[in-house]
């Protein structure tokens, strides 16, 4: 039997804590990555970005993220 609609708003962080967790997750990853590259490929700028963001795409999806949402799972769920 599918939940309804009232139990499944509560599975749904809101979209502030999620945004509040991305910002918070890319701080690092975007103040390191993109220097990283640029001193590897100093006369490659577009493939240094390209791969800035690919690496940083791939740690927020594997990494960070889920790291941050295990860490405040209580937080987001609403619970104390």
């Amino acid at each position: 039997m599918p939940p309804d609609s009232d139990s499944r708003r509560h599975l749904v962080p809101s979209r502030h804590k999620m945004a509040a967790l991305t910002f918070l997750g890319l701080l690092a990853p975007v103040y390191f990555i993109p220097p990283v590259f640029a001193a590897v490929l100093p006369g490659h700028r577009l493939i240094a970005v390209i791969l800035s963001v690919a690496s940083i795409v791939v740690l927020m999806t594997y990494a960070i993220m889920p790291a941050l949402i295990h860490a405040s799972a209580g937080w987001l769920e609403g619970r104390s």
